[in-house]
């Protein structure tokens, strides 16, 4: 039986050293729960790099590709066992640069592909974090709900472009929730599935004073496309990451989003 494993988390990897002490944390955190794939958003620092590679020891290979100041698409993978082949491809649209989304330009938002192979099956891993919508407006006429679609237009074709007997994990912050027509449309394009429709858990942690009647939603997602695999099945999760060894609320924080987990197994 073959059996393929994943954990995507929005580190809030803040930028000029911010989460230099809290990374470091997390990262012994994350090393502990056995997945064979780790994908992160919001890795805002080139130099956070070398951090999360000595707090995983058991990961021996990383995929990101550097930028000036952090890696594009604030975005990086870590597996067990050797990469196939990985990449990254920006989005066409990523916004512009005198705008509220200013962040989300700069990190050149896009996807980073990686390929394993397991059993003899071939395994694509899409990391992506798409632009923040800062408004909360998920209207189709809305600006930002455009520069949104148009990412998730350019993702369904990158999924559609992969090989029919490979199995495709498209996974990270999508910056939209369930029951928009960004979500409904990246469904229908790419012929997927979301393991965790049903759930209705948020995966994003509003801090004080942000409305959390607004903001506390299912934004981060691990959605799959299955190929023909006999026996195959796919389960999800959700899993609050803190640092339970600390007495106070604000030292067990450790990042402001749920990680979300994957487990697909076949004959």
């Amino acid at each position: 039986m073959g059996e393929f494993s994943l954990l995507t988390l929005n580190t809030f990897g803040l930028p000029l050293f911010l989460g230099w002490r809290r990374l470091g944390r997390l990262m012994k955190q994350l090393d502990q729960y056995g997945a064979a794939v780790l994908c992160f958003q919001e890795i805002q620092q080139n130099a956070y790099v070398p951090l999360l590679e000595r707090g995983l020891p058991d990961y021996q290979y990383y995929a990101y590709e550097s930028n000036w100041f952090a890696p594009k698409g604030g975005l990086f993978t870590a597996t067990r066992e050797p990469m196939e082949q990985s990449g990254f491809i920006a989005y066409e649209n990523r916004g512009r640069p005198f705008s509220a989304g200013f962040a989300d330009w700069a990190l050149n938002k896009g996807v980073l592909m990686t390929q394993v192979q397991v059993k003899g099956r071939h395994i694509v891993v899409m990391n992506t974090h798409l632009h923040a919508n800062y408004a909360g407006n998920w209207t189709s006429d809305h600006s930002m709900s455009r520069i949104q679609r148009d990412q998730v237009r350019h993702l369904a074709q990158l999924i559609r472009e992969q090989p029919g007997d490979a199995l495709v994990v498209a996974c990270g912050d999508f910056n939209f929730p369930r029951g928009t027509f960004l979500y409904d449309e990246l469904i229908a394009q790419a012929n997927l599935i979301d393991p965790l429709a049903d759930d209705p858990r948020p995966t994003y942690r509003p801090f004080p004073l942000i409305p959390k009647e607004k903001w506390s939603l299912p934004i981060d997602f691990c959605f799959v496309r299955l190929p023909a695999w006999q026996g195959l099945q796919v389960t999800g999760d959700i899993i609050e990451i803190q640092d339970d060894t600390k007495l106070f609320p604000m030292q067990r924080f450790l990042t402001d989003h749920n990680a979300l987990t994957l487990k697909v197994n076949w004959d």
